[in-house]
């Protein structure tokens, strides 16, 4: 797909000038996308020459910056709540569904505490299990599955339960080894080589994992964000966010 300009037989290809260079464009990514939205913001780079300014963090913390008027093109949610509540305030141009996630266990590398299973977090040998913050959407999915399994208040009651600032907080902890168990995202699983998967949760046990990505008003004027809005639904784009172990939506174009 990209081009590549060579000289030929000694001859050098002229540069032309046209005018000013391409406008930066500030992306706001869900802390889950930071690996993948950052290869894709070079190859984007590399293709236009567009400089792509990739801020990671979690979402509700992202959304509520937002809204107090941070300078931001593009917002990759990890939820639907907060690409929601920026409908309501008004600094949207177009949102719609992009990605999908799943929720695992993780533990640390060799699983010390022998956690094979959501019941064995009940058990002795596991003394911490890492979350995400209460209102950062992993936070709320692990939540979510481990009320369904009848699990989230006991371990709350034992004083089991910690909390990561972000999705990469929490996996940090796993990584360190500093707790017994972690719930992440897939995708983070997949990327530390300090961690192993130990269980896969149902998901039924939780409100379906979706990423909206949102065009925000201040890209209004902004016509680099719109094509980096664009490039994002490319089928190059789709192939590398599914290497990563994304799903894309049905909805994306």
């Amino acid at each position: 797909m990209f081009v590549v300009l060579a000289s030929i037989a000694g001859c050098e290809a002229k540069k032309e000038t046209s005018g000013p260079a391409p406008a930066s464009v500030t992306v706001f990514v869900a802390a889950s996308t930071k690996d993948v939205v950052e290869e894709l913001a070079s190859l984007f780079r590399k293709e236009t020459g567009i400089e792509v300014k990739v801020s990671p963090g979690p979402s509700n913390t992202l959304a509520a910056q937002i809204a107090e008027g941070a300078p931001a093109d593009l917002f990759l949610s990890a939820s639907e709540e907060w690409a929601d509540s920026l409908q309501v305030k008004g600094p949207v141009l177009e949102a719609r569904k992009f990605l999908g996630n799943c929720l695992v266990m993780v533990v640390p590398r060799e699983n010390p505490a022998t956690v094979k299973n959501a019941g064995d977090l009940r058990g002795g040998s596991v003394k911490k299990v890492a979350l995400a913050g209460e209102k950062v959407p992993a936070g709320k999915y692990a939540e979510q599955a481990l009320k369904a399994l009848n699990l989230y208040q006991a371990l709350l009651d034992e004083k089991k339960i910690v909390r990561g600032q972000d999705v990469r907080g929490t996996l940090a902890y796993v990584e360190r080894a500093e707790v017994e168990a972690g719930i992440v995202y897939a995708t983070d699983a997949k990327v530390s080589k300090e961690v192993e998967t130990a269980f896969h949760f149902d998901p039924k046990t939780h409100e379906p994992i979706v990423y909206p990505l949102v065009l925000l008003k201040a890209a209004e004027k902004n016509e680099s964000a719109r094509k980096l809005y664009t490039f994002l639904s490319s089928p190059e784009a789709r192939a590398v966010f599914e290497r990563h172990g994304f799903t894309v939506s049905s909805e994306a174009p």
